[in-house]
């Protein structure tokens, strides 16, 4: 149906002929009113790496650090022991540790603590032999009779065995130190490279609200290489030794801490919750970990918030509604800084300690812009940026990690 304001022809009716209308103006004759802001998305924020920082630069084809481990002060079973005493028992690998290292932390003499709860019965065991010092050998033991009493062992293959320490009698005589063999850590290096093309014509070309399309278009790499470097931190593994048809790819933090087991590391649970959260901090605090900080994306930080809302803590004159945490104390007393993370994989999140965590750069390769040859009537720029992350202690159990939320 047609409406007589709708139509410009309705005019023509009264006689009065038809108006020059912009319908008629021709294609791209007309002056376009273009605003000089680009409305740009670009989620380039990097919060990981500025909280970790930037060590000093390296000129190896890797890096590498020392670690020594002198054990958590507990050894474990590889096999339930049922004895009245004089027996012996084969130490189990146990927090990260092989059985070999684990075996390190006693010496003949040394006393044990141990408690069976299922017949709730608490020992002290006195370590009289150690074979071969090594996880192939056995340690032998005695219960000893102290002020808890005189207990059968009847131990499950679950059960902690804790060091007490070497107790030693009046003019004793020196004896080799329980050493502890060092070990090597490394990473490799990854290079992130950018490339920019542009013809001499539309070099010469102004736009609207670009300006020059060459600066644009480096602007926006170098804003792409940042954005994937804090990728690279957070969640790249290594893949193999760099060859002539592999580009080496670093260790990132889920690189250094999926292969690691100990209640530090969570793969089971799909629901975060508080309980888990503490469980994982806690297990970071017995190890050593006193600077945390949480990553994860928005879905699973907002949950700290929905928790328990009354221990928000608000400003008193404060009338505005809404509660956000930015830090949560942990039943471990750490106080823990919540980041979320923009487009970040909702089933991963990091409890990690941030002070034991810095990038590193290739010398002189941390970001560089290079305007290459010209081979054409075009203009080529590369940008480089060569990398690489030291994690210390990853494999020590001061940092967490969740691979399974929903």
């Amino acid at each position: 149906m047609a409406v007589d304001y709708h139509a410009i022809s309705e005019v023509s009716s009264a006689g009065y002929g038809l108006p020059q209308a912009t319908t008629d103006i021709v294609s791209n004759t007309d002056r376009r009113d273009v605003s000089e802001i680009l409305d740009l998305f670009t989620a380039s924020e990097t919060p990981f790496i500025e909280r970790i920082g930037w060590g000093p630069d390296s000129s190896a084809q890797r890096i590498e650090w020392l670690y020594e481990n002198l054990g958590p002060g507990f050894i474990a079973l590889s096999a339930a022991v049922t004895s009245g005493g004089g027996a012996a028992f084969v130490v189990a690998s146990a927090d990260g540790l092989g059985s070999d290292a684990a075996i390190a932390q006693i010496q003949t003499g040394t006393v044990l603590y141990v408690h069976d709860a299922v017949n709730n019965i608490h020992t002290q065991l006195l370590v009289s032999t150690i074979t071969n010092g090594s996880s192939s050998g056995s340690v032998g033991f005695e219960v000893m009779s102290t002020a808890l009493g005189t207990a059968t062992v009847d131990l499950a293959a679950t059960n902690k065995l804790y060091v007490l320490g070497a107790a030693a009698n009046e003019g004793s005589l020196p004896r080799t130190g329980p050493w502890r063999a060092r070990a090597i850590a490394s990473n490799s290096f990854t290079i992130l490279r950018e490339d920019v093309q542009i013809t001499g014509s539309e070099r010469a070309t102004d736009f609207y609200a670009i300006g020059k399309e060459d600066q644009h278009q480096i602007k926006m790499r170098m804003l792409e290489l940042t954005r994937a470097r804090e990728k690279q931190a957070l969640l790249a593994a290594y893949n193999g030794v760099r060859s002539s048809t592999m580009a080496s790819n670093m260790n990132g933090a889920l690189g250094f801490l999926f292969g690691q087991s100990g209640s530090n590391i969570n793969k089971s649970t799909t629901s975060l919750t508080e309980t888990a959260v503490n469980d994982v901090v806690a297990s970071c605090w017995e190890h050593g970990a006193t600077n945390l900080t949480w990553f994860s994306s928005l879905t699973q930080a907002r949950k700290f918030t929905q928790w328990d809302v009354n221990r928000i803590r608000m400003e008193p004159r404060d009338t505005r509604g809404g509660g956000h945490v930015a830090h949560y104390m942990t039943e471990a007393g750490v106080e823990m800084e919540i980041v979320a993370l923009k487009f970040f994989p909702v089933n991963i999140a990091f409890c990690l300690d941030t002070s034991m965590i810095r990038m590193r750069a290739k010398t002189g390769r941390k970001g560089i812009m290079e305007k290459l040859g010209k081979m054409g009537d075009f203009e080529r720029w590369q940008i480089i940026s060569e990398f690489t992350m030291e994690m210390r202690k990853y494999n020590q159990g001061i940092h967490g990690l969740f691979t399974a939320l929903s």
